[in-house]
């Protein structure tokens, strides 16, 4: 569980949350929908405890073992796609289970730079879930990717992600709806 109480957070003056309260229960899948700049991302790095508030209480279990999808894939340039997901599981049969159902099998020796945006994100995606853990931080998981293979990272995330904690922002709707067990609008 992650608690919010009276949370406030600014950036270079400008007041991104206020007094914000809420809880994220252990086990639910929370979508925090809202336009560009309203905040979901400022939410997911405080409850990680990636940024600390500058008002207010976060509580959380700091023994749980956290997975994170950024904004940015940050994958490992000196590593090829296998080779990345090794950098967070020594189960080779674990990492080439998630190529393959990511659809990267067949350029798990590519490296980053030979990889679409799209191919990125899935790796970035295929890393995550590889790595496991206890609660998962998605920061748009399903950009850059188009409808289909948004629909098949969906379905991944919804069966490898049950009854795991996990808040995930998005400004797609649709995205949304098919994963989430709560959808918090944020702005």
């Amino acid at each position: 569980m992650i608690e919010f109480d009276k949370v406030s957070k600014s950036f270079d003056g400008k007041q991104v949350l206020k007094n914000f309260s809420v809880t994220f229960k252990k086990g639910e899948f929370v979508c925090l929908l809202g336009a560009s700049g309203c905040g979901k991302t400022t939410v997911l790095r405080l409850a990680s405890g990636l940024t600390l508030p500058d008002f207010g209480e976060i509580k959380r279990d700091i023994t749980q073992r956290q997975s994170f999808i950024f904004q940015e894939n940050r994958l490992l340039p000196w590593y090829d796609a296998l080779g990345n997901i090794l950098a967070v599981t020594d189960d080779r049969e674990k990492a080439e289970y998630f190529l393959r159902q990511t659809g990267l099998y067949d350029d798990k020796h590519k490296f980053p730079n030979e990889l679409s945006g799209g191919m990125k994100r899935r790796l970035a995606t295929a890393r995550a879930l590889a790595f496991g853990g206890d609660i998962f931080f998605l920061d748009e998981p399903l950009r850059e990717l188009d409808k289909k293979t948004a629909s098949l990272i969906n379905a991944l995330l919804k069966k490898e992600l049950n009854g795991k904690t996990v808040i995930m922002v998005t400004h797609i709707p649709e995205h949304a709806n098919l994963l989430a067990d709560r959808i918090l609008t944020i702005g």
